[in-house]
């Protein structure tokens, strides 16, 4: 079965950006009759706003972006991937890392994401410690993932990543390993997200094939910008949604590039939904990794 997600940081309320991947998400799912389930990424806690979490659902609920089971939580989680990381222990894939980022930055050369860790712990055997960073070992292989949008991208994570962290030292997990696990527990078939992450796509993949867990099919839409700059949270995008429903799903279904002579403004929100969801083809999106959208329902 097509099972679809849609996973936001409850940093801050959901911006532009977001609510295009939400809803270029929700309608892929839809199109394939399959389930949309949502799921809040707060691992990362010193990052976690609260009240964030029920403000983004309630802003999902107001667009009627319903998901089909419960919210997940990934903070409910921890056991579980606890029990994921002694599995990669076992398989003798993990280890303990104590360089500061001064050693990495010292040692180390600038990769796709960052600094390529060039595995200066790798071989001194450090007994596993939770105030250590845990890293995973990577080889040269080269992965290849098939992107709907983007086509084929390739990476070598012994020569643009190194051996990545999946646990850090203040004792969370890292995003790169939650999140795959996540979509092993939530039976995730695809996913649909923007393309400022398909970078980090080759380590979920490699950490799907560690785990034998079933591979998701992925699709990287191109990301949002005002003013040349990628729309966030911490740039104070905030979008008004309320009494602007009908108005953002238009604008997200022109950033979609999907068939706008099909819509207009005199139809409801309901109707809106339905017929984007009967007309929903992602072969329109354009391979861009970032799309300018101008002014917009902002704050």
């Amino acid at each position: 079965m097509y099972i679809g997600r849609f996973a936001p940081t409850p940093s801050g309320p959901l911006h532009f950006g977001s609510l295009v991947t939400a809803i270029a998400s929700f309608l892929d799912t839809k199109s394939n009759g399959g389930k949309w389930l949502v799921k809040i990424d707060d691992i990362d806690q010193p990052r976690v706003i609260k009240g964030a979490d029920i403000n983004i659902l309630n802003s999902l609920e107001r667009l009627h972006l319903y998901w089909d089971m419960p919210v997940v939580y990934q903070s409910q989680r921890i056991k579980e991937y606890q029990n994921q990381l002694e599995r990669l222990k076992k398989l003798n894939m993990t280890y303990s890392c104590k360089c500061s980022r001064k050693d990495i930055f010292d040692s180390s050369i600038t990769g796709v994401d960052s600094f390529i860790y060039t595995g200066i712990c790798r071989e001194k055997k450090i007994e596993f410690s939770d105030q250590l960073a845990h890293r995973v070992k990577v080889n040269s292989k080269l992965i290849t993932v098939k992107d709907f949008i983007q086509g084929l991208v390739k990476q070598d994570l012994s020569k643009d990543i190194g051996d990545f962290i999946i646990k850090r030292s203040d004792g969370l997990f890292a995003y790169q390993f939650t999140v795959v696990v996540d979509n092993y527990l939530d039976n995730v078939s695809n996913i649909v997200r923007g393309s400022d992450l398909i970078e980090s796509t080759h380590r979920q993949v490699y950490l799907h094939q560690l785990l034998n867990f079933d591979i998701p099919e992925f699709c990287h839409i191109p990301v949002a910008t005002k003013l040349q700059k990628k729309i966030s949270k911490s740039h104070g995008d905030e979008i008004i949604i309320k009494g602007n429903e009908m108005a953002i799903w238009l604008k997200c279904l022109v950033f979609l590039n999907q068939p706008m002579e099909k819509f207009s403004t005199s139809m409801s929100l309901e109707e809106i939904i339905h017929k984007a969801i009967l007309c929903w083809d992602k072969r329109l999106i354009k391979p861009l990794r970032t799309i300018e959208i101008g002014d917009s329902i902002h704050t």
